[in-house]
């Protein structure tokens, strides 16, 4: 003979703790924002006093000309960024040049420059340049020693030195030109090699002014962007671009966030903030209300600039399902055929995560004895067929 005994307790009928939330997909869209100008600085040589770096610059030089990287204010040697020719017992054609070049970031124009540095030559027929370029071809004038003005004597070198950083308006420029070219004179359309003539830039911080916002979507390839009921925290794949890269994202779920996520920019570079794909590891559900509830990420460029992915639709559900009875079809009573039948009733959850799955665990009366399954089914509310492993009394718990 076997009992299998069902006490109306709740505390035999515990519950499934780890149900889960959904995130379905809807088809409102919203627009970013738009976005106001926003502003960041990239610098170089000693204004990046960490690393001296200058790779936001381009070089060149053509023959009988040279550049050198050296901002590290330590060392051997002209420092900062120099451009010069190459000193040799020959000329120098008209038009050869040596410069470095910063172009401005694409879709964005410079609005200033603090600069400091060093110029000299020793033939008049160079000129020592630093200027901007503007789209309409217009210069701004930064410095400018220009061939054939104020020639120093023969065999003497003419300096001028800007030791501290001064502030250029630069008048929406899109390009930041230091040059040496040579130009000559009417009587020697050539430059002499013997001397040094040279330009040094010591510091430099080019303020960017950018108008365009980021745009970010939210990837479909997670449980969370999929519309799968989960819990916790959970991942998001998102796509983020900018002409000046993306600082940090930031997911919104129910209106609130945990903070954004720095993704590392580095501002000693051209455009200093990364794009392209990435993941927010975790978004946490659990300190937000349940139910249908909004979910978009937001992205901020490394100019300050901000914008919204399109919305999708959150169904959280952190909390398990209530108590119900739970009863064996014929009562608990001693019977002859190892076989029973448990119901239930699922109490109508509007807006919660459905039942799928019924554990249960069988015991011997009095002892250890005991064995485990589980059934599923979209609101499962019934065990058929139930069997235990031996005649006896056994209690069966159940978790929905």
């Amino acid at each position: 003979m076997q009992r299998l005994s069902l006490s109306t307790s709740g505390a035999r009928r515990h519950l499934l703790a780890a149900l889960a939330f959904v995130v379905v997909a809807v088809a409102m869209m919203v627009a970013p924002r738009s976005a106001a100008a926003g502003e960041f600085t990239i610098t170089a040589c000693q204004a990046d006093a960490g690393e001296f770096a200058s790779g936001a610059f381009e070089n060149f030089a053509t023959r009988g000309m040279r550049w050198r990287r050296a901002c590290n204010p330590l060392g051997p040697g002209l420092r900062g960024l120099v451009t010069a020719n190459v000193v040799t017992s020959g000329h120098v054609a008209h038009g050869a040049q040596s410069a470095f070049v910063l172009n401005a970031p694409p879709g964005t124009a410079f609005s200033q420059l603090r600069w400091s540095g060093h110029a000299q030559r020793r033939d008049c027929r160079y000129a020592l340049q630093m200027y901007a370029v503007r789209p309409d071809g217009s210069d701004a004038t930064i410095k400018n020693v220009r061939a054939n003005r104020n020639c120093p004597r023969p065999e003497v070198a003419q300096a001028s030195s800007w030791p501290r950083p001064s502030a250029y308006d630069l008048g929406g420029a899109t390009k930041i030109v230091q040059r040496v070219v040579c130009v000559g004179a009417a009587s020697a359309q050539f430059c002499s090699g013997r001397g040094l003539n040279y330009m040094q830039t010591f510091t430099a911080e080019a303020t960017v002014v950018d108008t365009s916002g980021p745009s970010v979507t939210i990837v479909p390839d997670t449980p969370l962007a999929r519309g799968e009921w989960v819990s916790g925290k959970q991942a998001v794949d998102y796509e983020a671009s900018d002409n000046v890269g993306v600082k940090q994202v930031t997911p919104y779920l129910a209106g609130a966030s945990n903070g954004p996520v720095s993704l590392g920019c580095d501002y000693s570079q051209r455009i200093p903030c990364p794009n392209g794909a990435g993941q927010l590891k975790e978004v946490d559900t659990q300190n937000r209300p349940e139910g249908s509830q909004p979910l978009y990420v937001a992205a901020e460029d490394a100019a300050g600039n901000s914008a919204n992915s399109a919305v999708v639709t959150a169904r959280i559900d952190n909390t398990a399902p209530g108590t119900t009875p739970v009863g064996i079809e014929g009562g608990e009573a001693w019977r002859n055929r190892n076989e029973f039948d448990v119901a239930w009733q699922n109490a109508p959850e509007p807006d919660r995560a459905p039942i799928t799955a019924a554990h249960y665990r069988v015991c011997r009366v009095g002892s250890g004895e005991c064995v485990s399954d589980s059934r599923g089914g979209s609101s499962i509310a019934r065990l058929d067929n139930v069997t235990v492993p031996a005649p006896g009394e056994w209690e069966l718990r159940l978790w929905r």
